[in-house]
Formats: structure tokens, C-alpha cells, sequence
């Protein structure tokens, strides 16, 4: 189910012109027009030269610091039981690139293909279907783990979905 607090970060996120793509389990959930499973957070590409402001923006809402940085691939911020990552990409270059010790990843070329997807008024930048598949396998080998159950499940729902 979608969580309340993604539209009106996504929402946020625009009015201050951060660029970002909204991935991960709330996006399944979008993307399959149902719900797919419990989610313990909200996971955001952001432009790399948008992601100070993107944090400037968080805290403004509220959030606090919780853990990671920009400059390492993956930052967390924390409000109540909300937990929101962001991982800031390079999408200037082919294929795109993140950073610190996610610049290491081989993400598809493809991967920020403009794919809008559009709730309650609010559109939505997202990673196409095609694109959500290849980025949990890519983060599975990255890691050298196999996939969790959470992304059997993505996977599942995303397999009912055109390329």
C-alpha cells in the first residue's frame, strides 16, 4: 500500500526543482495498482546535484539525519516510523552512475528512461517496469545475495506488467 507520505514528498521534492525517481516497493505498488507488500520505507533516485537540496528539503518536513551520506550512494532520513533513502545518480553519463561505493554498480543504459506515472494528481517520475526488474537483479548481484522474499514479491507483481 502506498504510503501516505510519498505524493507530498514527491510533491515537495518538485516545488524546490529536485529532480527524482521514485523506486523500490512504493513504486510496485503504483506501477501494479495494488497493493504488492509491507514497506518499511520510501527509496528515491536523485539527480546528484539535487541531492543537497533534496535533504534540505527533508528537513525542512521534519526529517533527521539517519544514517549514510550522499557522497557514499545512499543516505537516510527519519521522521517518526518513516524512513526515507535517497541515492543520489549521475544520470549526465552513459549508462548512468551512482556514487561512493554504489558508483561501482553497472547500471542498464537505459536505466532513467522517461517513464511519468500519474496518482491523485500528481505525476510521478518512476523507472519503467522493464527497468524496476533489472534494478533488483543488478542490486542482488552487486550485494553477491540472493533475492529476499520483499523482491520475489516485486519481481512477481512487476512480471504481470508489458516491458
Amino acid at each position: 500500500m502506498l504510503h501516505p507520505e510519498t505524493l507530498p514528498l514527491v510533491r515537495a521534492f518538485a516545488e524546490e526543482g529536485v529532480t527524482c525517481w521514485l523506486i523500490g516497493g512504493q513504486e510496485f505498488d503504483r506501477l501494479a495498482a495494488a497493493p504488492v507488500r509491507d514497506h518499511d520505507d520510501i527509496d528515491f533516485l536523485v539527480r546528484e546535484e539535487d541531492g543537497k537540496r533534496a535533504v534540505t528539503v527533508l528537513e525542512g518536513l521534519g526529517f533527521t539525519h539517519a544514517h549514510g551520506l550522499l557522497e557514499s550512494g545512499d543516505v537516510f532520513y527519519r521522521r517518526g516510523d518513516l524512513l526515507v533513502d535517497l541515492v543520489p545518480i549521475r544520470g549526465d553519463v552513459t549508462p548512468p552512475r551512482t556514487l561512493g561505493e554504489l558508483s561501482r554498480i553497472a547500471w542498464p543504459a537505459d536505466l532513467l528512461a522517461p517513464h511519468l506515472v500519474e496518482r491523485e494528481g500528481v505525476r510521478v517520475r518512476t523507472l519503467t517496469p522493464a527497468m524496476h526488474r533489472a534494478m533488483k537483479g543488478v542490486v542482488s548481484a552487486f550485494y553477491g545475495v540472493n533475492l529476499r522474499g520483499k523482491d520475489r514479491a516485486d519481481l512477481a507483481a512487476l512480471a504481470t506488467l508489458p516491458l
